[in-house]
């Protein structure tokens, strides 16, 4: 697990009805810790026209990338009408959405906006690095039926040492959250990497992954038809034993 403070979605009254407030205070307290280190990181490392790279690295290692990107994004989203910030950096932060109560004053980069866009670029970048996957290849959720459906998880809901493609992936086996109309929403299955059988809150899909970006190594692992994934039967170790004798 990692060890910088989890950053903390919900809003103020979100957490207060679910005792949460220490949650909420210890993230918005390290959202202006990240917010003051990305000031340092961009007045100690650039010099003559150039960024150390490993000051970005450092940032996200220390705070997240879901921190990070939350910062940056909120900052863009509060210059919109600065032509300083690249027209894709702009769009990126115009469509954070977030709680009014996380959006705080506190958060803003007291950097110059030429370099503030030139270290999100290089934030973004890294980010770009992962190839996760996102809407773009999947199917819409909202009106599907979930269940037998290989889902995306959205990136926001796993930790960074678990942002990756293939963590991403999960068979959903049952649970009422299956269902686009039913009032509950935990969604049943299990990790196709491992076979970890967990629940997810329906929300915390992006969409059913599409037939044509189903990984080989799931194809291989798994007996694909028809949108359905069929468990390949694995030995228990005893029998993996005997087997090899």
């Amino acid at each position: 697990m990692s060890e910088y403070i989890p950053f903390y979605t919900h809003s103020l009254d979100n957490a207060r009805h679910c005792c949460e407030v220490e949650k909420w205070r210890a993230s918005h307290k390290a959202n202006i810790d990240c917010t003051k280190a990305i000031e340092n990181a961009i007045a100690d490392n650039f010099k003559d026209n150039h960024f150390n790279s490993d000051c970005v690295k450092s940032i996200i290692e220390e705070f997240g990338f879901d921190r990070v990107n939350f910062i940056l994004r909120y900052n863009l989203k509060n210059a919109q009408h600065d032509a300083r910030f690249s027209e894709e950096n702009r769009e990126w932060g115009e469509s954070l959405y977030a709680p009014e109560s996380n959006m705080r004053r506190d958060y803003i980069i007291n950097s110059h906006p030429v370099l503030l866009n030139n270290f999100t670029d290089r934030i973004r970048n890294e980010w770009d690095k992962l190839n996760l996957w996102n809407a773009s290849h999947c199917i819409d959720k909202t009106s599907a039926n979930l269940e037998g459906k290989i889902l995306v998880i959205s990136p926001s809901r796993l930790y960074d040492e678990y942002k990756t493609p293939d963590d991403q992936l999960f068979k959903a086996t049952g649970g009422f959250g299956c269902s686009p109309t039913a009032i509950g929403r935990s969604v049943y299955g299990y990790f196709l990497k491992d076979g970890e059988e967990t629940s997810w809150d329906r929300s915390a899909f992006i969409g059913i992954l599409k037939d044509e970006f189903v990984p080989d190594w799931v194809k291989e692992k798994y007996d694909l038809s028809n949108h359905t994934l069929k468990s390949v039967e694995i030995p228990s170790e005893d029998e993996s034993i005997s087997a090899s004798m």
